[in-house]
């Protein structure tokens, strides 16, 4: 079975044109397996998309996975790959979904982004639309550290998938975006911290609705993070998560 598979993805690879970058395009089907296993992809459509600089063509580039299919299903042949200034298909059997406009526009908006990763995750989806939040609350102690900043909650059915002018009224404020009934999409100057983000996310997500589950049993309220407690950790992310100083 190794054999096969290895074979396969030897095949895929000598279908590729000299300038495709097979490590981006590995990323991308680890990451979607790693999503996968995690139970956060539902059907066709979740994405990942990664910014790169490509030497042929002398541009940014941008690698994802084309329409029709899920990141778990997907292969080496099944990522397209786009410009980044004029959005020209420079390779692939096909375009991405529409909701490609939303990762080329975060990317446009933030130059220090290089990667954003797109889920539709159901507890998500269900605590919003049953919460209505427009402000983020913890209530660990981790999560600000690993977002950076706070998310940024859209109004009920506002899509930026569809409609990607709201995104650069947001996106220079924040890490995450939520979509109230769709889902979320987090980006990151690599493809490992914007997955960190979309998994420490749907983690806390998690952890409220149990909260507000055990509250209910128990009529104890929920201890929340104070906002001073959030600031600071949203400040001191970059340095206790990467150790680094970077924004």
């Amino acid at each position: 079975m190794p054999e096969m598979k290895l074979a396969s993805l030897e095949a895929s690879r000598a279908k590729l044109p000299s300038w495709f970058d097979p490590a981006i395009g590995a990323s991308i089907l680890q990451y979607g397996q790693r999503l996968a296993a995690r139970e956060l992809l539902v059907n066709t459509l979740g994405n990942i998309a990664v910014r790169a600089h490509c030497p042929y063509w002398k541009r940014e580039v941008i690698y994802t996975k084309h329409l029709g299919l899920s990141l778990e299903e997907s292969s080496l042949e099944h990522l397209a790959v786009l410009d980044m200034k004029s959005d020209e298909l420079l390779h692939g059997r096909c375009r991405p979904s529409l909701g490609h406009q939303m990762h080329r526009e975060i990317m446009r908006c933030r130059h220090d982004i290089h990667a954003t990763v797109h889920l539709h995750p159901d507890d998500v989806i269900a605590f919003f639309s049953v919460m209505q939040w427009r402000q983020m609350k913890y209530v660990s102690n981790d999560t600000a550290l690993v977002m950076g900043m706070p998310p940024c909650i859209l109004g009920e059915g506002v899509n930026v998938e569809l409609d990607v002018s709201a995104i650069s009224r947001c996106a220079g404020d924040t890490n995450c975006i939520v979509m109230p009934g769709h889902g979320i999409t987090s980006f990151g100057r690599d493809l490992s911290q914007a997955y960190h983000r979309a998994v420490a996310f749907v983690a806390e997500i998690r952890r409220l609705i149990t909260c507000q589950q055990l509250s209910a049993a128990t009529g104890k309220p929920v201890v929340f993070a104070s906002e001073e407690d959030v600031r600071h950790m949203y400040e001191l992310g970059e340095q206790v998560i990467y150790g680094s100083t970077r924004a």
